[in-house]
């Protein structure tokens, strides 16, 4: 399994994003592979509302219709962050305060990350190896 972050669904959905290419080459790779992904509810509400800002209306919707008719068939692993994650996220937004880029989004994708036992994560977003908790960014 691999855990899919925001910067990768940008990436993919939104064509003049600067990493389009990069996301689109190794989620074919993953695809190769058969890699599951895995999100969270926490993440997509990130890129839900990033994407609607970005790309007009109708690709937005198309491409968000798409991930939660891959929820559905069990393409994609939607995980919801439980009230317990979210409580063990805080604690790592107090231990890395000397890194306030890292969204509370990411703290609770870690917390998810590692009740799941996820070490790799298709993500640009180096905050995930900033932590030292033995992530794996891909690409």
């Amino acid at each position: 399994m691999i855990f899919v972050d925001t910067w990768a669904w940008l990436a993919l959905a939104y064509a003049r994003d600067p990493y389009h290419a990069i996301a689109l080459r190794q989620h074919q790779l993953f695809r190769q592979q058969r890699r599951r992904y895995v999100t969270s509810d926490f993440v997509l509400s990130e890129f839900i509302s990033a994407l609607f800002r970005s790309v007009p209306f109708g690709p937005a919707r198309h491409f968000t219709d798409n991930l939660f008719q891959s929820v559905q068939a069990g393409r994609l692993r939607l995980e919801f962050v439980s009230p317990a994650q979210f409580h063990r996220a805080y604690p790592l937004r107090i231990r890395y305060h000397d890194k306030p880029d890292i969204s509370f989004v990411d703290f609770t994708s870690m917390v998810v990350m590692q009740d799941l036992g996820i070490t790799d994560v298709f993500t640009g977003d180096a905050h995930f190896q900033q932590v030292n908790l033995g992530f794996r960014l891909h690409p």
